[in-house]
């Protein structure tokens, strides 16, 4: 009987994680997309949320998936390779100065993050992003 209870903690856990979890995107959508960028009510619930996915983090009976030994030649170089696109493209325009020609990523992401609803959708997936990485 005491082998199983373990399974039964962690099974009762599950739900209450999802729900935790849904919880905190949404408040991370509403906090990043709904409030005022630059407000101290922003500022708070960006504090909470980061902190709360902080803990979630480092808490100590979070499940990991294993990572992987070594990372597959293809799968690193088109890491390398977007970054490094990237870091050119940047480059390129800071030293182009205030050119419209010559747009940064944030000046090509300017229009969509003025709805606040794409703008805390880009939070939110920022977030999953992050979690999939602290899991392993």
């Amino acid at each position: 009987m005491e082998t199983g209870e373990p399974e039964l903690r962690a099974h009762r856990r599950r739900p209450v994680s999802w729900v935790l979890g849904g919880a905190l995107l949404v408040t991370a959508w509403a906090g990043g997309g709904r409030l005022p960028s630059f407000g101290g009510l922003t500022y708070a619930v960006v504090g909470v949320v980061g902190v709360v996915a902080l803990v979630a983090a480092l808490w100590p009976g979070l499940p990991r998936r294993e990572a992987p030994r070594r990372l597959s030649a293809p799968g690193w170089q088109v890491w390398v390779a977007l970054f490094a696109a990237f870091g050119v493209w940047e480059v390129w325009a800071l030293l182009a100065g205030d050119d419209p020609a010559q747009p940064t990523v944030s000046d090509l992401l300017d229009p969509v993050l003025l709805s606040p609803d794409w703008r805390g959708l880009f939070w939110v997936a920022w977030l999953v992003v992050g979690w999939g990485l602290v899991r392993r």
